[in-house]
């Protein structure tokens, strides 16, 4: 759906989409157009356009899970995801055990509560470095104290740095 809001969001479910850096892609092509126009015999060449994040709408909803109490605990997760999140204040939502919780949680998103607390958490960065914010005003708006740390983190997670993959979205020809 190349993310178009209207037709993803009259579909029933609303449909989730690739975010694409489409204006990189514009410019991208004028560019490969200048050089023509400047040397008629440059080569021609695809002009790629790729896509950023995933924007989650109701066909990808991560809370429609067979097991409520997961369903719970995903949804508390991800609307608290700015603030520092422990697996104690998630067991204290529902009424099982750290330990079943923990188990259950694993059985159904195939990762451990803390990582998928993390993975979430730079998904968001990530999010928020598509959009244009400063690998600071992204750790500041997600809670991180340490942007060592939260570089680690990144770093492990997407292969390069905050700022290599900000580097790489917003200007792939570099």
């Amino acid at each position: 759906m190349d993310n178009d809001e209207t037709i993803c969001r009259l579909s029933e479910p609303n449909l989730s989409s690739l975010n694409q850096n489409i204006e990189q892609g514009g410019y991208d092509v004028a560019q490969l157009i200048d050089r023509i126009i400047r040397d008629p015999a440059t080569p021609r060449e695809d002009v790629m356009v790729m896509p950023t994040h995933i924007v989650t709408r109701q066909s990808t909803d991560i809370y429609a899970n067979g097991d409520q109490h997961i369903a719970e605990v995903l949804k508390y997760i991800h609307e608290n995801i700015r603030e520092k999140i422990s697996v104690d204040e998630l067991v204290a939502l529902v009424p099982l055990s750290r330990r079943l919780l923990e188990t259950r949680f694993k059985k159904s998103m195939g990762t451990s509560i803390y990582d998928y607390i993390i993975q979430t958490r730079i998904e968001k960065v990530a999010q928020f470095l598509c959009e244009g914010m400063s690998v600071s005003e992204a750790a500041l708006e997600l809670g991180f104290s340490d942007i060592k740390n939260l570089s680690r983190m990144f770093r492990q997670l997407r292969g390069m740095t905050p700022s290599e993959y900000r580097r790489h979205v917003l200007h792939p020809e570099r």
